[in-house]
């Protein structure tokens, strides 16, 4: 497999310049192999983040330099503009028609129609970053066999006969044999669209951002597939992506996956993992439960509806699916000072209490300087995250204008928030975001660069919290809390707004 190509572009900001920029962006398209609308999209959405930039990040005169950034990997192109210049300058008044805006904060609509995946970064005083990543469209499962080998599994057929199974890591030649088994189990509908590409899963697990356990039979036939999924290589990882083929299942095939996959985890120095179990059934809580796994949160909304693929839709859920947020230490971890807003402290310290993790509650404070933060907009789920770094005395207008921005002209139907708890600046910045109507949903454990996170939500879409089930007596108590906070919060901005 070829290693990453990557390009780098430095220009003065001036518009006279803005073609070779394009340029730039449509050669590094032709290099990923992108279809030619793909590639004229991303290079018009490339040119208004630069135009943006040359015309809103720099004072009248100043002369200086902008630069493009471009990644080709097996998965995607990634394209960044990044500057040294101000803050984006958006209007935060209430009565601005944002229909009419031409330039915003996060990129207009074009930019994200443009672009699978937006991720807008404030490095306070070292310049603000725009990343627009389109995925490579080609080399999927379906063009690499035949259709006899992708005919879909039968769960009524005989069980296969009783056999030794072998657990182990993916290696690269497993990779199309994975993309088999998931196509084989769901056709074109799992929501995690990678799997259907054998070099994005070879690429992903030799850069160490997915740690994929299979499960071979005797024949060497993939009939099993879990992973650690580790996008920013930080010291958590998620669990997921899980299947077992139908005629394999019943042989703790996935439990001795999972049972592998702690402890490459351990291997790896991995300070713990978290999963995201959903709530309309109570299957895989369950099996969280089991592997020891303790609740810290719950996530409303967080998978949309239904997916749409090239090739398929997926049926249509009642409602958004809501998750639970579960973690499991793989190491002892130290003593911890968290700050912690004075209301939700009770519960936050029960939370920890649960997971097992000792904690020392500090004294709010006062912030000063630029704060940080990373906002990024999943398109295919319909929703964004928003990860504050560093509180500054403007973190609270910068969360709300992009709140209002990825609401507004973006389209996201559920927005997440992540605080840094080990600030002392928090607890005051959470009040604010409050106000926004960003309401409590638990504890992220290191899921911050400097610790632990605040995990809030802010929902643009209607949402019954009756559909949800819990099978953990405290997910049950914190599904209650997050639904009066939800409440209380709606209740301020009613009564702000009249």
């Amino acid at each position: 497999m070829n290693p990453a190509t990557r390009a780098t572009l430095t220009l003065a900001n001036d518009l006279r310049l803005l073609s070779m920029a394009r340029a730039f962006v449509r050669e590094m398209a032709a290099v990923a192999e992108l279809p030619q609308d793909d590639a004229e999209a991303l290079v018009l959405a490339a040119d208004e983040a630069c135009t943006n930039s040359i015309q809103h990040a720099f004072e009248p005169g100043e002369q200086e330099t902008f630069t493009l950034e471009a990644e080709v990997t097996p998965v995607a192109l990634t394209i960044s503009v990044r500057d040294r210049g101000l803050p984006f300058n958006v209007s935060l008044d209430s009565q601005r028609d944002v229909s009419k805006d031409v330039h915003v904060g996060l990129g207009s609509r074009l930019i994200e129609l443009s672009a699978d995946d937006v991720r807008w970064i404030n490095h306070g005083v070292e310049g603000k970053e725009l990343r627009l990543a389109k995925n490579r469209p080609h080399g999927d499962v379906t063009s690499q066999l035949q259709p006899d080998e992708l005919k879909r599994y039968i769960e009524s057929v005989d069980q296969a006969p009783e056999q030794t199974y072998s657990i182990r890591r993916l290696q690269p030649q497993d990779a199309i044999k994975v993309a088999q088994c998931i196509y084989r189990c769901y056709g074109y509908t799992y929501p995690n669209e990678d799997l259907y590409y054998p070099d994005r899963i070879t690429h992903l697990n030799q850069t160490s951002r997915l740690v994929s356990a299979v499960a071979v039979a005797e024949n060497g036939e993939v009939v099993g597939h879990y992973a650690l999924e580790r996008p920013d290589l930080g010291p958590i990882a998620e669990t997921g992506q899980a299947v077992v083929s139908p005629v394999h299942r019943g042989r703790r095939l996935m439990e001795r996956m999972r049972m592998f996959l702690e402890e490459e985890g351990r291997a790896m120095g991995l300070l713990g993992i978290f999963s995201q179990p959903v709530t309309s059934h109570p299957v895989s809580q369950k099996v969280n439960e089991s592997f020891g796994s303790h609740v810290c949160g719950i996530t409303l909304g967080l998978v949309p509806r239904s997916f749409i693929f090239k090739r398929a839709l997926t049926e249509p859920l009642h409602q958004r699916e809501s998750t639970m947020l579960y973690f499991k230490r793989l190491a002892p971890l130290p003593r911890i000072t968290i700050f912690p807003p004075h209301h939700h402290r009770n519960m936050i310290e029960r939370i920890y209490d649960q997971i097992g993790i000792p904690v020392d509650i500090g004294e709010s404070g006062i912030v000063a300087g630029a704060g940080r933060m990373d906002v990024r907009y999943h398109r295919s789920w319909g929703f964004a995250t928003i990860r504050v770094s560093r509180v500054g005395i403007d973190s609270a207008i910068e969360i709300r204008r992009a709140l209002r921005d990825l609401c507004e002209i973006v389209g996201s139907e559920s927005v997440y928030l992540e605080l840094p708890l080990s600030q002392a600046g928090m607890p005051d910045l959470c009040v604010q975001v409050e106000e926004e109507g960003f309401f409590f949903g638990g504890v992220g454990p290191h899921f911050a660069p400097d610790g632990d996170t605040l995990r809030l939500q802010f929902l643009a879409t209607d949402l019954d919290l009756s559909r949800l089930q819990t099978v953990n007596p405290f997910g049950g108590e914190l599904l209650r809390y997050v639904s009066a906070e939800r409440t209380r919060v709606g209740k301020y901005r009613r009564s702000e707004s009249c």
